[in-house]
C-alpha cells in the first residue's frame, strides 16, 4: 500500500534538499514498511529545538480502525531505562547514594559473589548478573508468560555464580535496570512509578509520559500492538512484561523530544544531571564500554549521537539525539519491525554531513606477496574453536592457498604478511589472522575486538560415546530439569513446559541445543560425564547436575 500524497508533500516541504532520486527511497522506504489498513508509526524530527517534520500513519486499532496520531502514547519498551537512570542521577545528586555503592548495602538479599558489584555496574551493564527474561526462558518459562518484578528478584537470589567478574565486560540485561528501580524504591520508601512521575515526568512537563507494567490498568486510548504473520494479515500481541525499571514506559513524541532537547540544550538546573547520564566508563581492560546510563554514546560519521532502542510485545520504538547538531530523531510503531534503525540511519543522513576521517590506503602501504611454505600453511590446517562466544571455524588449504571458512559456508582467502600473519580479502574492514605457533591457537584481530580460537580434533560422531551424553540433568539454580536422551544416534533434550528438541554436535563435549543454547559437558577425575554447563545470551555458565 502506498503511503498518501500529502505524507510524500510533506516530505518534499520539510527536506527541500532532497533530490528526486531521494524522494524516490523515502517513498519506496515508508510505503513498504506501512499498510494502512494495518498497524503503524509515529515520525518526529527536530533540529535546533523546531519541529522538522512529524508524521503518524496506520491504525492505532485495527478492528476499530482508531488511527495513530502525533499524540498517540506508545510503550517504548527499553528506551525506558534512560528514565530509571536519571532516577539515580538524582539520588546521587541529594546525596542519598554513591554511583560507587555497592548494590547489597541497598539489597541485602543478593548472593555475596566474593566480588563486589556496584550501582555503577548496574548502569553500564558490566555487572555479570543473569540476564532477564533470558534465564527464565532456561527455567522453563515460555514466551508470553508474565514476569514481574518480584519474580527477577527471586531469582536473582538464587544465582549461584556471575557470568563474569563485575566491570570486565559488557553485557546488555534487564535486570540491572529492574534491581536500579528496587534500590530507588528502596532508598526513597515511595513507589517507584509515582517517584518517577512526581521527580523526573512532572518536572519536564512530560504530562503524557507514565510508568505501567500491568497492561489492565492502561487506557484503552493505548494503541494495541501487532505482528504480521503474513503479508497484509496482522495479529495481535499482549504485553505480559509485569516488570519495571527496564521498560514499560508508556510516553508520546512529543513529550520524548521534551526529554531528547535536554541532550543538547538542557535547563540550568537539568544541566548537571543530563551531564552525568551521559557518562561513559572503561572496562577493566582499559577498553571502553559505549553504553552511558541507559543510553549509548556513540560516533555516527564523526557526529556525536546518542541512542537507544526498544522492543516490547509488538510495540518498537527508537530516540536518537545528536547533540552537536541539535537534531533529533523519535520514531515509535505499534507492530513488530527490525527497519526503524534503518529509517532512522536515511534520515539523519539528510541533516549531517560525513566528519569521519577516512584513511586512504596507498599502493606503498600495501603489503607485497609473501611466499610461505606449504609446512607452514599446512600446520594452520584444522577446526578452531571460539569457547568465549561458542563457534567454530575452519582453516583449510585451496588452490595452493589458505582458506577462513565460517560455520554458513562462506569462505575469505588469507593472504600471508609473513609467516603468522594473514590478511583476509574480499572485507570492507581490516581484519587480520594471527597463528600462535607451538600454541594451537588462532587469533581474529579487527579495529574492534580480538578473538581468540583454539584448534580441536573434530571427531566423527561414532567415535564419541553418545550414551555418555544421556540422563537426566537437574539445576538446583533455577530449579528445573532436562532429560537428554539417544535415539537412532541423535542426541534430543526435553524439558516438561517444551517438549522434545534435537541437539547438535558441534565438538567433544559441547552440544547446541537446536541453536538456542550451548551446553557444554563436565567431566570428573575417572572422564565420567558429572553435568553440563548451559549458556544463552545474557546467561553463563548454568550448571546442570548429572542425577
Amino acid at each position: 500500500m502506498k503511503i498518501k500524497s500529502v505524507f510524500l508533500s510533506i516530505l518534499l516541504i520539510n527536506f527541500s534538499i532532497l533530490s528526486q532520486n531521494e524522494e524516490k527511497k523515502i517513498d519506496q522506504l515508508f510505503s513498504s514498511l506501512v499498510n494502512e489498513e494495518g498497524p503503524g508509526l509515529v515520525v518526529s524530527i527536530s533540529k535546533n529545538g523546531k519541529s522538522q517534520f512529524s508524521k503518524a500513519c496506520g491504525k492505532s486499532n485495527i478492528s476499530n480502525k482508531i488511527e495513530n496520531s502525533i499524540n498517540t502514547i506508545f510503550n517504548i519498551g527499553s528506551v525506558s531505562k534512560q528514565f530509571t537512570a536519571m532516577g539515580i542521577v538524582l539520588l546521587e545528586q541529594e546525596g542519598k547514594l554513591s554511583f560507587k555503592d555497592e548494590i547489597r548495602k541497598y539489597l541485602p538479599e543478593l548472593p555475596d559473589f566474593g566480588k563486589q558489584i556496584s550501582i555503577l555496574d548496574l548502569l553500564h551493564h558490566t555487572s555479570g548478573l543473569r540476564a532477564t527474561p533470558e534465564i527464565f526462558g532456561l527455567a522453563g518459562w515460555r514466551e508470553g508468560d508474565a514476569i514481574s518484578n518480584e519474580d527477577i528478584f527471586r531469582f536473582m537470589q538464587k544465582q549461584k555464580q556471575l557470568n563474569f567478574e563485575p566491570g570486565t565486560e559488557f553485557m546488555y540485561s534487564n535486570t540491572n535496570y529492574v534491581l536500579l528501580a528496587r534500590i530507588i524504591e528502596v532508598i526513597t520508601k515511595e513507589n517507584f512509578k509515582k517517584w518517577t512521575n512526581d521527580h523526573i515526568f512532572e518536572k519536564l512537563n512530560m504530562n503524557n509520559t507514565f510508568i505501567e507494567e500491568d497492561i489492565s490498568t492502561v487506557s484503552k486510548a493505548i494503541p494495541d500492538s501487532y505482528e504480521e504473520i503474513e503479508q497484509g494479515i496482522f495479529k495481535y500481541i499482549e504485553n505480559n512484561d509485569l516488570s519495571y525499571g527496564a521498560s514499560n514506559v508508556y510516553t508520546n513524541a512529543i513529550d520524548l523530544h521534551k526529554w531528547t532537547a535536554n541532550f543538547h540544550s538542557p535547563s540550568k538546573s537539568w544541566e548537571n544531571a543530563f551531564q552525568k547520564l551521559k557518562t561513559i566508563d572503561t572496562l577493566s581492560n582499559g577498553k571502553i564500554n559505549n553504553y552511558a546510563f541507559g543510553v549509548f554514546k556513540e560516533d555516527d560519521l564523526g557526529n556525536l549521537k546518542f541512542q537507544h532502542t526498544g522492543g516490547i510485545a509488538g510495540f518498537r520504538s527508537i530516540m536518537v539525539c545528536f547533540p552537536d547538531e541539535k537534531l533529533e530523531i523519535v520514531i515509535l510503531t505499534n507492530f513488530h519491525t527490525n527497519k526503524i534503525n534503518s529509517i532512522v540511519n536515511q534520515i539523519s543522513s539528510l541533516y549531517l554531513s560525513d566528519k569521519s576521517k577516512k584513511k586512504e590506503i596507498s599502493s606503498a602501504n600495501i603489503e607485497k606477496n609473501y611466499a610461505i611454505s606449504k609446512d607452514v600453511m599446512n600446520s594452520y590446517i584444522g577446526n578452531y574453536w571460539n569457547d568465549a562466544t561458542n563457534y567454530s571455524r575452519k582453516i583449510y588449504v585451496e588452490d595452493n592457498s589458505l582458506w577462513y571458512l565460517r560455520t554458513n559456508n562462506n569462505k575469505s582467502k588469507l593472504t600471508p604478511l609473513n609467516d603468522s600473519v594473514f590478511r583476509m580479502e574480499g572485507l570492507s574492514e581490516n581484519i587480520e589472522i594471527m597463528f600462535h605457533k607451538n600454541s594451537n591457537r588462532m587469533s581474529f584481530i579487527s579495529e574492534a575486538k580480538i578473538d581468540s580460537f583454539e584448534k580441536y580434533e573434530d571427531l566423527e560422531k561414532n567415535e564419541m560415546n553418545l550414551e555418555s551424553y544421556t540422563g537426566m540433568f537437574y539445576s538446583e539454580e533455577l530449579e528445573t530439569s532436562y532429560t537428554i536422551s539417544l535415539k537412532n544416534g541423535k542426541l534430543y533434550g526435553y524439558h516438561s513446559r517444551f517438549g522434545e528438541f534435537e541437539i547438535q554436535i558441534l565438538k567433544k563435549d559441547i552440544v547446541s541445543w537446536g541453536g538456542e543454547a550451548i551446553s557444554k559437558y563436565q567431566r570428573n577425575k575417572k572422564d565420567e560425564i558429572s553435568g553440563f554447563l548451559v549458556e544463552v545470551n545474557g546467561v553463563k555458565k548454568v550448571f546442570f547436575e548429572k542425577k
